[in-house]
């Protein structure tokens, strides 16, 4: 999963209205952000019997978890790699 830790399309309307109609843009991440605390998407997975791996914040650990996790596909299981990406 592609997880920037927020609902940054929303964030991203916000502060554009909020310019649009003349306001300050810098609360726009209230209620968009999903990092206090931020949520363990790996161990949700994990709680109803689904393999996952998470959260891979380095680049490099990336390529060995998708080949873990494609064998855990072939085998006709659900997987779930929860892969943090930049916020915009």
């Amino acid at each position: 999963m592609h997880n920037n830790r927020a609902y940054n399309a929303e964030l991203m309307q916000l502060e554009a209205v909020a310019l649009r109609r003349g306001r300050n843009a810098t609360r726009a991440s209230v209620g968009t952000e999903i990092n206090h605390p931020a949520i363990d998407y790996a161990k949700l997975a994990q709680s109803m019997g689904v393999y996952a791996e998470g959260p891979i914040s380095n680049p490099e650990d990336l390529g060995p978890a998708i080949k873990r996790a494609i064998e855990v596909v072939k085998h006709g299981e659900p997987a779930l790699l929860d892969t943090l990406t930049q916020p915009r």
